[in-house]
């Protein structure tokens, strides 16, 4: 089955507005898998030859299809196995604390072991998370915390405009269905609520950076600041600030680099005889907080007439993803 040349944005809805960036050979992303992480992804795959990159033109949203590659359990409980998997301290939780006060209601979704709903609450929040891993999700009660096992669609439905803040770190990549995610946190937070949304920041080196894990079956979405920019003409809410973290894996970050822009044999072996490595790590290291890191975090504003809005908002036609 031969990918399609357009589809519908999965995050407008609107049909043929997304077209082909390119394709990428499944059994190679099965491959990247197996041997870097020792994860067989080929079910993952099954009846599809090759993983089309589409871009959305009204957004530059871009998103990987077909969705059924999306990763599943057993690829979460591999990748748990990593110590960076679910870091205790990241800059994006300490980022978004800035916007918790004392006594509000903060709901984090895909909450982990509750690293950020802790801090949270010894703040003075109350907390709650949803979270689908059980070992996480027994990890993040252990420390206090409500956690709800369930879909944030059935949460949204048993706590509307209940929350003053809604989070969700490095989820939303992972969601083929973006526009249904943002609708169901725009649900559960009250008018002139927060909502903050941290991903992987595709406008910097991770887009050089030809990683497995920036794609499916763990990443089905791509975001910038411009496709989360979009997310205010799409839904009722309004900007409130937008950060970039300051690069912090230096090492990744120079590797990147080199094999971006030291293409032939002649010029890496110029660059270390000369000493260019050195130089660049010593450069890096000093200007570290002036460069681009990993994460984009966003932080948006439920505008008052957010229900009304909300409940006039098309669904996307999902039927129109395979015209």
């Amino acid at each position: 089955m031969s990918l399609p040349s357009t589809l519908a944005s999965p995050l407008t809805g609107r049909r043929d507005a997304a077209a082909l960036v390119k394709s990428i050979p499944s059994a190679e992303i099965v491959r990247r898998y197996r041997e870097e992480f020792g994860y067989d992804a080929a079910h993952n795959f099954a009846g599809v030859p090759e993983a089309g990159l589409y871009e959305c033109g009204d957004t530059g949203y871009q998103f990987f299809f077909p969705f059924s590659m999306t990763g599943d359990e057993s690829l979460y409980r591999t990748l748990q196995q990593n110590e960076w998997n679910y870091k205790e301290d990241k800059w994006e939780h300490d980022t978004a604390l800035a916007h918790v006060s004392p006594g509000w209601r903060v709901l984090d979704v895909g909450c982990g072991r509750g690293s950020f709903l802790h801090k949270a609450q010894a703040l003075g929040a109350t907390v709650t998370g949803i979270e689908l891993n059980r070992s996480a999700a027994a990890a993040a009660r252990a420390r206090g915390i409500e956690v709800v096992e369930g879909l944030l669609q059935g949460h949204a439905r048993e706590r509307p405009a209940f929350y003053d803040v809604v989070a969700s770190f490095q989820v939303l990549e992972h969601v083929a269905d973006p526009r249904a995610f943002v609708e169901d946190c725009i649900r559960v937070l009250r008018p002139d609520g927060r909502l903050i949304l941290g991903v992987p920041n595709n406008d910097g080196f991770l887009r050089y950076a030809d990683a497995p894990l920036n794609g499916p079956p763990h990443h089905m979405g791509l975001w910038n600041r411009r496709s989360l920019s979009a997310l205010c003409e799409l839904f009722p809410l309004k900007p409130r600030t937008f950060e970039v973290e300051p690069l912090a894996e230096v090492d990744w970050y120079q590797s990147v680099m080199e094999r971006r822009y030291l293409r032939g044999r002649w010029q890496r072996s110029l660059y270390y005889r000369l000493g260019g490595a050195r130089l660049f790590k010593r450069y890096l290291a000093e200007n570290a907080a002036t460069i681009a890191g990993h994460a984009l975090l966003a932080v948006f504003e439920r505008r008052a007439d957010a229900a009304r809005d909300t409940a006039r908002a098309p669904h996307a036609d999902h039927r129109a993803f395979t015209s």
